[in-house]
């Protein structure tokens, strides 16, 4: 390549050069986007599954997972059309994304999310799990744009009504490694127990 463009100098040179920067742009471009969406949630803006996987790869023997699942999520897309589901995660996301405590954030998938906290026992992790749990209680959540109740099924479209507010709250189940939990797997199944006897304890509560 290099004996060719020292053979073609001038216009064809700077032709060349010109494609191959443009290719290279292109190429770099598409390997930041295919890294983006393999590691950030798009609709909600937190690291993504892939993330956390890659997470569990890296953290040592010292830290706490927590799993967290909105409660009756199924009724707003039962009652709603599926774009009131979609602000429901968005809201949730926000605070999730703002938990104290040095905790990670993520979107584990579907309604749930999860919270990683490096280098912090139960105690530690737990006062911030409640915090966040008290906070996405306490909050005001509205509905806004174009939204309607399913049960209405004489509008062919959603049509704009007074923005609405919800009530949303949120389950947590958390778990640290023991002597019975070791490998990383092992405590998101801890957690996810956790989480089971949260809500069927009444839903709104944090379970370790």
């Amino acid at each position: 390549m290099a004996v060719f463009l020292a053979l073609h100098a001038g216009p064809v040179r700077d032709s060349l050069l010109y494609f191959l920067a443009a290719g290279l742009i292109l190429v770099v471009s598409l390997i930041q986007t295919s890294y983006a969406m393999a590691y950030h949630d798009e609709l909600t803006g937190l690291a993504g599954r892939r993330a956390f996987n890659e997470t569990l790869l890296r953290l040592g023997s010292h830290y706490v997972i927590a799993v967290i699942d909105v409660d009756h999520f199924k009724r707003f897309n039962d009652t709603y059309v599926h774009e009131v589901g979609d602000q429901v995660l968005k809201m949730v996301a926000s605070h999730i994304g703002l938990v104290s405590g040095g905790g990670q954030a993520f979107r584990y998938g579907g309604e749930e999310f999860a919270v990683v906290f490096l280098g912090k026992s139960m105690p530690d992790a737990v006062p911030h799990l409640d915090v966040l749990r008290t906070r996405i209680e306490d909050a005001r959540f509205t509905l806004r744009g174009r939204w309607r109740p399913r049960k209405k099924p004489t509008a062919t479209k959603a049509v704009r009504l007074p923005r609405k507010e919800v009530s949303v709250t949120v389950s947590i189940g958390a778990a640290a490694p023991s002597d019975r939990q070791v490998e990383p797997s092992h405590v998101v199944i801890a957690a996810d127990r956790a989480l089971y006897r949260a809500k069927k304890a009444g839903r709104n509560q944090l379970k370790y």
